[in-house]
């Protein structure tokens, strides 16, 4: 026994020991972790070959490696001989040393395409162990590379499809948030006289199917409805297209009844409503009674059909006598198409008893989308005891501007219209404004081409609906007759035919003269200015709206602020919305105005080529017979 109780006798052992081990306790006593580095983690594996070498132990292993170790090598291998090197023989060592050595091939890494299958269906790939047998899952035999791909796909089109979906419904969201009103209010409506606007077969006069043609350019102007002012029978028409002497037809020179139902259709594809003028004086000289009994009708809102409204209001005492009107009303609805009437020369029945009772049966057969129109000068003349009832009844009423009598008439019309009776209650009508119109001479014809431009403009920003006759928008003249060949016609010089582009068709056949002359000149030009200030009235709230609804009580938004020296300054408001001013000169000189105590600074939005960011009213110009509409600045 030894100093480390371990017994020395070599029978016991069984073996020679070396001297060492029994003697040098320094030697192998102190070092079982190498050995158990070398091979006893790894109980598993085969005994590496007798001759390892340990990359640390000079002087064993192979010689021939060891015979190339020179310099830093040689001193690294001195300094760790002492320790590294002591009892590192056997099998073990002999292992470690192929893994050590710089000339030894790696064949323990192998790639996975090394692996091998045993018969038993083992997989060795590389040093992993991994049985295939019937008990395994299906799921470990899919193609998960591929399910992968395939789902990070699904992912990404998902993350897409909502993107798309986020900047679609941006992209639609509206681009103004302007209070809803009816389509007939603050729109602009287009009046045509058709035996002067477009020929199609050659005879001279226009016709019903010209109106058809001429669709796209209803459309390019941005107007809501076409008013139709003369398409009845007459006895010579359209010398004497006043004197109608029926209001269930249409002129032969025109068409026929199928022809209008189509323009309506064509026109209705465009979002552009159709209106007829309805003359009844002096083809009727009295008014009948109604055929229902009007004081004991069911309530009607604007959201009730028509169709259902009148099944009620018919089974209400129904009376045997026919109403003119009334039938007439029938007559074109049940044709369909027809979406409102102006019905005109009323002011000559403005003391009939019953005037009342046929407005309201009229509103009620139109129904609350269509529209039933009247004068001023007929509401003018209607007794103050029963015209709230009559307007509570009517959707437009038409007002006349006389631009001819100067900038105090045209303050004192508009000033009558916002302050009388049309505006004084919630359920009034709007005003419908006119510039020109079948009985009136052309402005472009007694003044000048640019007369028209300005007085159109500022028409526009009036409040309501406003109207344009045919031509006004290129500042169309009157018949030119310098000779006086056509002095039978000249109450008609005014209707001249329309002009077009020279890029477009002409009014009628090159071998074909209108049923008028021509007119001397048209300013196409104007035009470019007057679609751009219909699109500014059609989204601005301050422009089209008739008045501000505030608290059940009615507030105009329209002031006149001047009307001096030929100059009409005129301001439009809305709350929470631009402001706007249109200051017109109907004078023959350029001006410069002070207006600084009115408005502070603003910028040119319609009326003018010289459009700018900012401008200042100390020091505001306007040139002779223009019109500049102004967005303010708060």
């Amino acid at each position: 026994m030894n100093h480390l109780q371990i017994s020395t006798d070599p029978t016991l052992l069984g073996a020679d020991l070396p001297d060492s081990l029994t003697t040098s306790p320094s030697v192998s006593t102190f070092l079982p972790e190498e050995d158990t580095s070398t091979c006893l983690l790894l109980p598993e594996t085969p005994s590496p070959p007798l001759g390892f070498t340990h990359p640390l132990t000079p002087g064993m292993g192979n010689t021939e490696n060891s015979e190339n170790i020179t310099g830093d090598d040689l001193a690294a291998e001195t300094s760790s001989s002492g320790s590294s090197g002591i009892g590192m023989g056997g099998g073990c060592t002999a292992g470690a040393s192929n893994l050590f050595n710089n000339h030894s091939d790696y064949q323990h890494l192998r790639k996975k395409s090394d692996g091998k299958i045993q018969e038993n269906g083992i997989h060795l790939n590389g040093t992993l162990n991994i049985p295939i047998t019937k008990d395994m899952p299906s799921f470990v035999h899919w193609n998960w590379p591929f399910i992968r791909k395939c789902t990070f796909l699904v992912f990404l089109g998902g993350i897409f499809a909502m993107v798309a979906i986020v900047v679609a419904m941006i992209a639609t969201l509206p681009k103004s948030c302007n209070p809803p009103v009816a389509w007939y209010k603050g729109s602009v409506f287009y009046e045509v006289f058709p035996a002067s606007f477009q020929d199609t077969n050659d005879d001279g006069l226009g016709d019903i199917r010209g109106l058809i043609g001429r669709a796209e350019y209803f459309k390019s102007l941005g107007v809501a409805a076409v008013r139709l002012n003369s398409i009845f029978p007459s006895k010579h028409y359209p010398d004497h297209f006043q004197d109608v002497t029926s209001l269930t037809a249409v002129d032969e020179v025109l068409g026929k009844v199928e022809d209008l139902q189509k323009l309506a259709a064509v026109l209705h594809e465009r979002n552009i409503s159709l209106i007829l003028d309805l003359p009844i004086f002096p083809f009727i000289d009295h008014l009948n009674p109604p055929t229902i009994d009007v004081n004991h009708l069911p309530n009607r809102t604007d959201e009730a059909p028509t169709s259902e409204y009148l099944r009620l209001a018919r089974s209400i005492n129904a009376r045997g006598s026919e109403n003119i009107v009334t039938t007439v009303f029938r007559f074109w609805l049940a044709r369909g198409g027809i979406d409102g009437f102006y019905v005109k020369g009323l002011e000559h029945f403005s003391d009939d008893p019953l005037l009342l009772e046929n407005i309201k049966e009229w509103k009620y057969t139109l129904g609350g989308d269509r529209v039933l129109m009247v004068s001023k000068e007929f509401i003018d003349k209607v007794p103050g005891s029963i015209v709230t009832d009559i307007l509570n009844h009517v959707d437009l009423v038409d007002v006349r501007l006389d631009v001819a009598n100067g900038t105090d008439s045209i303050a004192n019309t508009v000033r009558s219209a916002v302050a009388g009776h049309i505006l004084r209650d919630v359920e009034h009508p709007w005003i419908h404004w006119s510039l020109g119109s079948v009985h009136d001479r052309r402005l472009s014809s007694t003044t000048s081409s640019n007369m028209t431009l300005a007085a159109t403009l500022m028409q526009l920003t009036f409040p309501g609906t406003v109207n344009i006759f045919y031509g006004d928008e290129i500042a169309l003249e009157e018949a030119h007759d310098p000779t006086g060949e056509h002095e039978e016609t000249k109450h008609l010089h005014h209707l001249s035919v329309m002009s077009w582009d020279g890029h477009q068709n002409q009014f009628t056949g090159r071998g074909t003269l209108p049923w008028l002359p021509k007119s001397e000149s048209s300013s196409y030009h104007h035009l470019e200015l007057v679609v751009e200030m219909i699109a500014l009235r059609k989204r601005s709230p301050s422009i089209y709206q008739n008045a501000v609804t505030k608290e059940e009580q009615v507030l105009p938004n329209t002031d006149v602020k001047s009307s001096q020296n030929d100059v009409l300054v005129i301001q439009r408001w809305y709350p929470r919305r631009h402001s706007f001013a249109a200051i017109t000169n109907f004078g023959e000189k350029n001006v410069s105005l002070d207006l600084s105590a009115m408005f502070y600074s603003g910028e040119i939005v319609a009326g003018s080529s010289t459009k700018r960011d900012r401008i200042y009213f100390d020091r505001f110009e306007v040139g002779p017979l223009e019109t500049v509409i102004v967005r303010l600045h708060k």
